[in-house]
């Protein structure tokens, strides 16, 4: 088993392909920068 596997190039990682890791390791799909959005509730305050 292997969490990532570099073949002849080295890639960066990218918010589009989360990773989860391999059992309890990595940081999970959770941690994502896109994943962020679905565990915040947004809301507009405008001060006059």
């Amino acid at each position: 088993e292997a969490g990532m596997v570099y073949v002849n190039i080295v890639l960066a990682d990218s918010p589009e392909l989360p990773f989860g890791g391999v059992k309890r390791s990595g940081t999970s799909r959770e941690m994502g920068l896109l994943a962020a959005d679905e565990f915040v509730n947004k809301k507009l305050i405008r001060v006059a």
